[in-house]
């Protein structure tokens, strides 16, 4: 059950993240799904590194924070390897 909690949470943190970085809501489907994808990854490596480091999210938001605190640093990360494109 945590696996789905971390992948849906991922999910909206990429989203999140999406609007945090580029300060604007992704207009095609592309950059949608590029959104998603960059959560789910944040999501799931966002649990890992908690998993490793023994944090316990107590609840949703805490888990939330994680997830988006990844999904952000993956997102910096793409954008400083390939600064002319978007997620």
């Amino acid at each position: 059950m945590d696996i789905i909690l971390w992948l849906a949470l991922g999910a909206v943190a990429g989203f999140l993240a999406v609007l945090v970085v580029y300060r604007t809501i992704p207009d095609t489907p592309m950059e949608w799904a590029g959104a998603l994808i960059v959560g789910l990854i944040g999501g799931w490596v966002g649990g890992f590194v908690a998993d490793l480091l023994d944090l316990k999210a107590v609840s949703w938001l805490g888990s939330l924070v994680i997830a988006f605190a990844a999904a952000l640093a993956l997102l910096m990360l793409l954008r400083r390897v390939s600064p002319g494109r978007r997620a």
